[in-house]
């Protein structure tokens, strides 16, 4: 399935019993031999999860929301201009970021583990532990904390995928400290087409990512 420049998709975050964790919906500025890579403009709409009193419960531990109701909340992303970047069958994405206003700021690199692709986008499973690149040559990692909490629980992974996570980091930290690809200047300069405003939600963002009942004219924004 390849998905046309300029159309509409979402990324889904799956919780690890399945329900939607978060959705971002932005623009396919390509997919080919490099990987899927789409524009989300600053203040394109979102979809987190927030308590019964519309708090966002991403300050929490998953250990904890899960236990918990919430609900999808409608939200905006912010503060970045962001280009996603998923690399064909890769166990993460490199997420370039611009401030509105300025010039670039920083990498960001998603572990996760591949995406799986649907209809309307694709399905993302996140590892959380983070990566954090910066062109001055500063770097750092996030969320260390939270993926040494989830290790060996059964919901999430066991040591050895961990194991795998923390190496898939490592060897994509070392690429940036060499100034290798994707690390090397690439996409720092682009611009999405002028008429790409804030993308709105989709209406398919919940179909089921198995659903064989529409044709490609539903998926269109």
């Amino acid at each position: 399935m390849i998905f046309e420049h300029g159309r509409t998709i979402v990324r889904r975050h799956l919780l690890p019993d399945g329900r939607v964790s978060s959705v971002l919906c932005g623009r396919v500025v390509s997919d080919d031999e490099r990987g899927l890579a789409i524009w989300i403009e600053a203040g394109s709409q979102a979809l987190r999860r927030v308590d019964t009193a519309g708090r966002p419960t991403r300050e929490l531990s998953l250990l904890t929301s899960l236990r918990m109701t919430t609900l999808l909340d409608l939200t905006t992303w912010q503060p970045f201009r962001t280009l996603m970047l998923m690399p064909p069958g890769a166990a993460h994405s490199i997420w370039w970021g611009w401030l509105p206003g300025s010039g670039f700021e920083r990498w960001y690199v998603n572990l996760e583990r591949p995406v799986s692709r649907w209809a309307g986008g694709v399905d993302v499973y996140d590892q959380e532990l983070d990566l954090l690149v910066y062109p001055d040559g500063r770097w750092s990692w996030k969320d260390e904390d939270a993926f040494a909490e989830y290790t060996g629980e059964p919901a999430f992974w066991d040591e050895v995928e961990a194991a795998g996570v923390r190496a898939e980091g490592e060897r994509l930290l070392a690429l940036a400290r060499a100034g290798a690809a994707p690390f090397d200047g690439r996409w720092m300069d682009f611009q999405p087409d002028p008429a790409w405003q804030p993308t709105l939600m989709p209406h398919w963002w919940e179909l089921p990512a198995d659903a064989t009942c529409w044709g490609p004219d539903y998926f269109q924004a």
